[in-house]
């Protein structure tokens, strides 16, 4: 019995490192992670690739508005984009054909200046990638290889699920979304890929005052530890920065997390709004699933 065991967990090992080597090889392309951020080469239709952010916090995906008169792109009219600043007004437009690696698709983004967002060694940026292109796709951020992989729903996916350390993911408006446990209190977040960090050891977790508030149980916050200064879509932010004790996703677990308070702007205004981990959460594990077919967001096994 205890022979026949032995046998069964070694011949289980290979299967789950196979299952992860899939996922980070099939459909990879080379990207560049600045500020824990994902930037990839990427063809809007004219042959050349440009450089693209890479944003699970995005529902739709945007070009810049140079390149989409250099591309000829037709004007579609008006809509607004919503982001954590404020909401900013932004055209339409179709790309007809979109190429990322091994996906080429039809892509309907939103047309704004994105003329002052740098990509690696502050390169210009033709656009931000969101869940409309990765949504019925496995996504791999894989930060230790320097790639990003994209590929449809397979056994190696499947397999990854069962072995890794998973947590349930479902959909928020196009937007991944994960319940965690933060300081004994159930928590919702948002999985944003485009929220870049500095290099820090502990966890950072962006919250909503009335969920910092929910956190705190009727205690008194106290002082900030500091105060950071963002930006985002719609506007620059003030960030104050408490301590929390522990937080857990699925089968992963993180002690003494630093938390950060949105101001309610923007998206954050909304009574129903939850907070957002970046990729910077998930970089000590070398890379991160996120399944959306499958609905569940995975890292490799702790062995």
């Amino acid at each position: 019995m205890l022979h026949a065991l032995i046998l069964s967990l070694a011949a289980s090992g290979p299967t789950c490192a196979a299952a992860f080597e899939a996922l980070r090889t099939e459909g990879a392309v080379e990207a560049a992670y600045v500020a824990h951020v994902a930037f990839v080469r990427a063809d809007p239709g004219d042959g050349e690739p440009r450089w693209f952010l890479v944003d699970t916090g995005a529902n739709r995906s945007a070009l810049d508005a140079g390149v989409a008169q250099a591309l000829g792109l037709p004007d579609e009219g008006g809509t607004t984009v919503e982001g954590t600043g404020g909401v900013v007004e932004a055209a339409s437009t179709t790309v007809p054909r979109f190429t990322l690696g091994p996906v080429t698709t039809r892509l309907s983004p939103t047309v704004s200046d994105l003329s002052g967002l740098a990509g690696p060694e502050g390169a210009p940026v033709a656009g931000i990638l969101g869940s409309d292109l990765f949504g019925d796709r496995v996504l791999t951020l894989d930060f230790e290889r320097g790639r990003l992989a994209l590929a449809p729903p397979s056994e190696a996916s499947a397999t990854a699920a069962a072995c890794g350390r998973r947590a349930a993911m479902r959909d928020d408006n196009g937007i991944p979304r994960v319940t965690g446990e933060l300081d004994g209190r159930s928590i919702e977040l948002r999985y944003d890929s485009g929220a870049g960090l500095f290099d820090d050891p502990h966890l950072w977790i962006n919250l909503s005052q009335p969920q910092h508030e929910a956190v705190l149980g009727g205690r008194e916050p106290g002082p900030p530890l500091q105060v950071l200064g963002g930006s985002g879509t719609g506007g620059a932010v003030r960030l104050p920065v408490y301590a929390g004790e522990r937080f857990r996703l699925g089968g992963i677990e993180w002690a003494g997390p630093r938390l950060i308070v949105q101001p309610p702007q923007g998206y954050f205004a909304r009574p129903e709004a939850v907070g957002f981990l970046g990729n910077a959460a998930f970089r000590p594990f070398g890379l991160v699933v996120i399944d959306y077919p499958g609905g569940g967001l995975i890292v490799p096994p702790a062995d």
